[in-house]
């Protein structure tokens, strides 16, 4: 994850946002783009602040900033199984798309 958190901070395209309630960090999100589509990655809050809008506070505040640099398609990843997080997003407008993801990591890194 540090890895992930320096190249999010090092590009153009990518920033880390922070949320906070009376000076405490309650709250994180990785969001990026390509120039096309957007990502939001490893949404955090806190489980003292969970169910509490929080999460979905950071969430808006991602997607603004994806607006604001004229990105409006918007990607993110779950576990299949993850039900939890799965209806949270859905509750936000996201939907399950009928695609498979498939990747590669760079083994020579």
């Amino acid at each position: 994850a540090r890895r992930d958190i320096e190249f999010a901070r090092g590009k153009e395209g990518s920033d880390i946002l922070l949320g906070c309630e009376d000076g405490e960090l309650v709250s994180s999100v990785m969001v990026g783009h390509d120039g096309h589509r957007g990502w939001l990655y490893y949404l955090a809050v806190a489980p003292a602040f969970q169910g509490k809008g929080i999460g979905r506070a950071t969430v808006h505040a991602a997607e603004a900033w994806l607006r604001e640099r004229g990105i409006w398609a918007i990607n993110l990843n779950v576990r299949s199984e993850n039900e939890k997080v799965r209806a949270f997003y859905a509750a936000l407008g996201y939907e399950m798309r009928d695609v498979i993801v498939m990747g590669k990591r760079d083994t020579d890194r």
